[in-house]
């Protein structure tokens, strides 16, 4: 149980920070909104999409590699190999300098047009400073630093807004007033969080030893992330050359609207795998039952309060986004039901797969999502051109389900842990096909349904024991405080 109450203490930090950070940035979409075009929007998220993919592939892996080397290091050699990820980052830069030349072609390439090159350069600069901020965010999870993150997550939302409504509004620069103000919110959290908080933490020794092993953890992890990219974000590429950047804008619209999913995501990873690979490395009897029961437990309450929300989400989609956005967005609502619940299978497959990461063959990471990195362009192609955005949700939920039930297949003949199987499958089944239900209809659908529909999956989370009234107990208790 202290497990338990450590995950779900730093879970709810974690989440308070990522809400009010989104919750912030949100201050941004009615102004957005209603300065660019559904078009203009959707080519702001296409160049979003794009950093992903850069990044992807600039990151080396060294994210999570870092994080599993540093829990196995020893004390003394902790700050080495922080110290040695800090290095390799800096050097995996100097990639970026080369495709500064073919800003022109780049541009041609994504939009089909060559006019759009500046973006093209700052989408370029976008990149790197992303990647230092990732890695001084992480420091804060090695060192169970929540409220610190929070600092510096709260300061580069309020800097981004400044910002962006300095550029976009007042001084009307559109697309390009909005990427400048990514690029300057994201370094001024480098700058903050390693000045500040972090210098003290690196030895600033570089350890070729560890470089190989985080090198050799990491790698396999840069094709997996370019995968998870292909079946995550290349949707909006189809988009892009089957209809247009409407369609991307539509599509971008309800997965904005579906982040409270992802912010939940991020504040359990955050907590979870900390806590889990400090139990596996403490625990001393080798069945590590202690570690088997904290990934159960944490997982069940992790899924009964996503499918929870994400079914809040999909039934009140149709009346937030139209108010929050404009009319012009509304039909976005549509695809809102899809994603919520693919990025809970995206979720659960971090979560619920120990066992690859546990056993370092990385490269299982490779091939399962350049599987489903393959099916998910075969389903793009399937429906997107006669479904558009709608088709995109589709393909996107059906592969995320796949890459879920063959990771967690192959995580457990490396750590097999007894999940309750057919009572996620069902409860997860139910909350997808309520949901879309309910959101379908969502327009004749008066309020008593909706609730009703929150009530029942809400139920089925208690029926099937996947949440306990002590869990929600402590979770009240936490906000109750930080209310009085």
């Amino acid at each position: 149980m202290g497990e338990r109450k450590a995950f779900i203490k730093d879970t709810f930090v974690y989440g308070l920070g990522n809400g009010l950070k989104k919750f912030i940035g949100l201050f941004l979409l009615p102004f957005y909104t209603r300065a660019l075009t559904v078009g203009e929007f959707g080519m702001l998220e296409t160049l979003g999409t794009a950093a992903a993919l850069l990044g992807g592939f600039l990151s080396l892996g060294l994210d999570s590699a870092c994080g599993y080397y540093y829990f196995k290091a020893s004390d003394r050699q902790k700050a080495d190999v922080l110290s040695t990820t800090f290095y390799l980052r800096l050097l995996s830069f100097l990639i970026i300098v080369p495709l500064l030349f073919f800003q022109r072609s780049l541009s041609n390439l994504i939009f089909g047009d060559p006019k759009h090159s500046f973006l093209i350069v700052l989408l370029l600069l976008l990149v790197p400073v992303n990647l230092m901020m990732s890695e001084q965010s992480h420091l804060f999870r090695y060192f169970r630093q929540p409220w610190r993150y929070n600092i510096i997550t709260i300061v580069k939302s309020l800097a981004n807004i400044t910002i962006g409504i300095t550029l976009v509004i007042v001084l009307k620069q559109g697309v390009e007033g909005a990427m400048w103000a990514r690029i300057g919110s994201s370094f001024l959290v480098v700058v903050l969080a390693f000045g500040v908080f972090n210098f003290r933490k690196y030895s600033f020794r570089f350890s070729w030893s560890w470089a190989r092993q985080l090198l050799k953890y990491g790698f396999p992890l840069i094709w997996a992330g370019i995968a998870a990219w292909i079946y995550n974000s290349s949707d909006r590429f189809f988009l892009l050359h089957y209809h247009n950047l409407h369609e991307v804008g539509l599509y971008s619209i309800g997965a904005i609207f579906s982040q409270p999913v992802l912010l939940i995501n991020m504040a359990v990873q955050m907590s979870f795998s900390v806590l889990f690979f400090k139990l596996y490395h403490q625990e001393e009897n080798p069945g590590k039952p202690s570690t088997r029961k904290m990934a159960i437990d944490i997982y069940n309450l992790y899924l009964a309060g996503s499918v929870v929300l994400a079914t809040t989400l999909s039934v009140f989609s149709d009346v937030l986004i139209p108010f929050v956005a404009t009319p012009d967005y509304a039909d976005g609502a549509r695809v809102v039901p899809l994603l919520v619940f693919s990025y809970i299978a995206a979720q659960s497959f971090q979560t619920m797969g120990p066992g690859i990461s546990l056993s370092e063959k990385t490269w299982h990471f490779a091939w399962i999502t350049g599987l489903t990195a393959l099916l998910n362009i075969g389903l793009n192609f399937l429906f997107v051109p006669v479904m558009g955005f709608i088709g995109a949700g589709i393909a996107t939920l059906i592969s995320f389900v796949v890459y879920w039930v063959i990771k967690v297949y192959v995580a457990s003949r490396y750590f097999p842990i007894a999940y309750p199987f057919v009572r996620i499958f069902v409860f997860y089944v139910f909350g997808v096909g309520l949901s879309i239900l309910v959101a379908t209809f969502g327009f004749q659908s008066s309020l008593w349904v909706k609730f009703l529909a929150i009530l029942l999956v809400a139920g089925c989370a208690f029926l099937f024991k996947l949440l306990k009234r002590a869990d929600v107990r402590m979770v009240w208790s936490k906000i109750s405080r930080r209310e009085t």
